[in-house]
């Protein structure tokens, strides 16, 4: 007998034949659009325990996904009858991950959202087509594309080793400290009073990360996460090293 309180994507397979609409009232995200973006997504939400509906009009994609994905379904999301009965205005999340198909991008995220579900992230291809789906209502827009080539632009000069923009003011990045930042503890630095960055964790060699506090000392083969307007940690990663 079915625990009724089980994890959906504990249960066997066959529970979910043909009707993921329960799936979608107890809390799944629902993924239109698996392709490399949208695959990828889904498949990193189930490993971390979300239940996903997976949806596609490509029935090849979706039998691949078949055995990774609690539930995934041929479908074209542009039609009210198909979302209804996928459940997806009950869905606690719905993101729109269709690629090249801009028409049925903004044909999904107009159904969606007329279904009274504003839970809605989606992809967005272009600036256009972001100022569309913004108009829209959708208040989560990503562009995977041009947030990788901004953080390629600051990795490919070989001053850090990850850079994750935050907002339009606020940056995380990886790096090594410079030698003025190398044998003192972090309090007598002045890093923010100096240069507008923050030494939020440490890594020193053959150990884990670490939170740093103002007794923390850096040496010459640690690595460091810091925090700060990008500029600002752009110019620091950057203190010692050639261009």
């Amino acid at each position: 007998m079915t625990d009724p309180h089980a994890p959906w994507h504990s249960r066997a397979r066959t529970f979910f034949t043909g009707d993921p609409t329960p799936m979608a009232e107890h809390g799944a995200v629902v993924v239109i659009g698996l392709g490399r973006f949208g695959a990828s997504l889904a498949r990193e939400l189930t490993s971390l325990g979300v239940d996903v509906v997976g949806i596609d009009c490509d029935e090849a994609i979706v039998e691949s996904l078949r055995d990774e994905l609690p539930f995934v379904t041929r479908a074209d999301a542009t039609q009210d009858a198909a979302l209804t009965q996928l459940g997806v205005p009950e869905a606690s999340r719905v993101i729109i991950a269709i690629g090249s198909d801009l028409e049925a991008s903004i044909l999904a995220a107009s159904r969606i959202l007329r279904s009274g579900n504003d839970r809605v992230w989606a992809k967005a291809i272009s600036e256009p087509h972001a100022e569309i789906l913004a108009q829209l209502g959708v208040k989560q827009i990503v562009n995977p594309e041009d947030d990788m080539g901004r953080r390629l632009a600051h990795l490919i000069r070989g001053h850090m080793s990850d850079f994750l923009r935050i907002d339009s003011d606020y940056a995380i990045v990886r790096t090594t400290p410079p030698r003025r930042a190398v044998g003192q503890p972090l309090s007598a630095l002045g890093l923010r009073g100096r240069h507008g960055i923050t030494v939020i964790a440490v890594k020193h060699p053959g150990a884990g990360w670490a939170n740093t506090d103002g007794g923390t000392v850096l040496e010459a083969d640690d690595e460091i996460i810091i925090a700060g307007a990008p500029d600002a940690v752009e110019r620091f990663s950057a203190l010692d090293k050639h261009v």
